[in-house]
């Protein structure tokens, strides 16, 4: 499995703010005992106030730059999975400025995606209205060339609408890039703003992008029934969203991811709940699931195979230089 979504930057930082690894250790053994062989990490940034009730009083302070935060979550990460294919990502970037991102593409960022929930100085998340600001646009041409992969999980419509023309003016320039919505389902199926309506998934297919369809039940099964439907039924419902995606832009752009926000429970009782399925066992379920459908080579793409080339190809531009 390459997970395609997990916040384990943040848990990372969080570790070590609290001098406490426990909870890390027990997610890093359960991707070795799953044969988890990628994951992109991230770090994750929201308002100052959810920050601090969620994860920690003191996850971001004006003294510690979003730089020394990365650089001492990503090294605890490359200790504690030293064989599993790790590509580093940052989600929301109220707190980064585009001349850090040369020193953040040094210590490995290789995605980004510009909003979280909320709107920034970059664009405008799903629970605000505006679109890709200019200061947006100087975000995505550094990013661009440094060849750091484009995430629109999280991007409201406008924004989303705005940054899908903004890349194919650039693609009309030869221009290479990458593109993806790391955690996102079909709205179709569960209409919540964080979903992607069928146009979105395709105008990802057309820049040669790939949808990670995420195993977090509230995004899975429609607001109004998630807390009646049981297990199976749930499977049913997640198997939905990966056929609709593959249905609509083929077998090849899609992936699996988890978002699991069960190390958030302290705040919010529910985050414990929110998953399909118990993170020790996630690989093996999604694969059960998936083989349902789709026969051993189709579920390989799906688990693995599709991030993996995508993973490679940045990995093979960076060895070509950055500019290309």
């Amino acid at each position: 499995m390459f997970d395609m979504h997990y916040d384990l930057l943040s848990v990372a930082y969080c570790s070590y703010l609290k001098k406490d690894y426990s909870y890390l250790e027990k997610w890093c053994k359960a991707y070795r005992d799953n044969n988890v062989r990628g994951v992109v990490c991230n770090l994750y940034f929201m308002s100052l106030d959810e920050m601090k009730e969620e994860l920690h009083p003191d996850y971001y302070r004006d003294g510690v730059s979003v730089c020394d935060m990365f650089r001492i979550s990503t090294n605890i990460i490359k200790e504690m999975l030293p064989d599993t294919e790790l590509m580093f990502s940052i989600e929301g970037c109220d707190f980064l400025e585009v001349s850090d991102l040369d020193e953040l593409y040094d210590m490995g960022l290789r995605n980004i995606l510009p909003v979280w929930n909320n709107q920034n100085k970059y664009g405008s998340g799903n629970r605000s209205h505006e679109g890709l600001t200019e200061k947006g646009k100087q975000l995505l041409d550094k990013v661009i060339s440094l060849g750091i992969s484009i995430d629109l999980s999280h991007a409201n419509r406008k924004t989303f609408d705005d940054v899908i023309s903004y890349l194919k003016e650039r693609r009309e320039s030869r221009e290479e890039f990458f593109v993806m919505a790391s955690h996102s389902n079909a709205r179709s199926i569960c209409d919540r703003e964080r979903n992607l309506d069928d146009d979105q998934i395709v105008a990802i297919k057309e820049l040669d992008g790939l949808i990670g369809v995420f195993s977090n039940r509230n995004f899975i099964v429609p607001n109004e029934i998630k807390d009646k439907v049981m297990q199976e039924e749930k499977e049913a419902y997640y198997l939905r969203h990966i056929e609709h995606v593959v249905n609509l832009i083929g077998v090849d752009h899609v992936g699996v991811a988890t978002d699991d926000m069960d190390f958030c429970k302290d705040a919010d009782y529910e985050y414990g709940e929110v998953q399909l399925y118990p993170y020790q066992e996630i690989a093996s379920n999604l694969r059960r699931v998936l083989g349902r459908k789709y026969d051993n080579f189709e579920v390989a793409k799906i688990m693995y195979g599709n991030m993996k080339d995508r993973y490679d190809r940045i990995n093979n531009r960076l060895m070509k230089g950055r500019n290309i």
